[in-house]
């Protein structure tokens, strides 16, 4: 027989799949402006008012959720997993908005940067893909695997600020990079904190980065 909670965990779960799908949308969408292959940056910003929506939708069911059934154990892991990844899931689609606001003040010059874009992008978007698996398989393995993958992002960030620090000018390209692959840095680290919530839910203990 199936417990009152599974039902509720199963709905707040498929708004969780579509607020996951939204947000790889978002992505998708502002890197493509990057690159030349979209125009209408608008759909960037209507995929985040529905993360936005879909994340309140599942705060507001997971709160009704602890309310009746007062959970514990690995329930109560899964309630709070599910409701933090929402947030996190929300702040991947407003960093790709702040991607297609810096598509629209990106010097058309700077091919440089949309054609560096591509490979960071694939990385974090392998990172988000791989974390939310390890949520929804309750996958410590696969959550420890995105701490791997992080550090490839972060390492090109950094670089990216030595070469900007090593500049004796600004140079208006050498900025515009820097904030794009900024933006892709803290969508990585979403990334992160969602593997890490998916390792609580299936250890008990938190995912610290290395």
């Amino acid at each position: 027989m199936t417990r009152p909670i599974e039902l509720a965990l199963s709905e707040i779960g498929e708004l969780l799949d579509r607020l996951f799908d939204t947000a790889l949308a978002s992505l998708d969408t502002a890197m493509k402006l990057v690159s030349g292959e979209e125009s209408d940056a608008g759909k960037v910003e209507s995929y985040s008012r529905e993360a936005s929506r879909l994340r309140q939708e599942v705060i507001e069911k997971t709160v009704e959720a602890l309310a009746r059934f007062q959970p514990v154990a690995s329930d109560l892991r899964r309630l709070t997993a599910y409701m933090e990844a929402s947030y996190d899931l929300f702040r991947v689609s407003r960093y790709a908005l702040e991607i297609a606001r810096l598509y629209g003040r990106l010097p058309r010059n700077c091919q440089e940067v949309a054609h560096e874009a591509p490979g960071l992008r694939g990385k974090v978007e392998e990172m988000l893909s791989t974390a939310y698996v390890a949520l929804q398989a309750e996958d410590p393995e696969k959550a420890r695997s995105v701490i791997l993958l992080d550090e490839e992002v972060d390492r090109a960030y950094v670089e990216a600020l030595d070469r900007l620090a090593a500049s004796e000018q600004l140079p208006r390209c050498e900025v515009a990079r820097v904030l794009l692959l900024r933006h892709l840095e803290r969508i990585a680290d979403h990334a992160v904190y969602i593997a890490s919530a998916a390792h609580y839910v299936a250890t008990g203990e938190r995912l610290e980065p290395s």
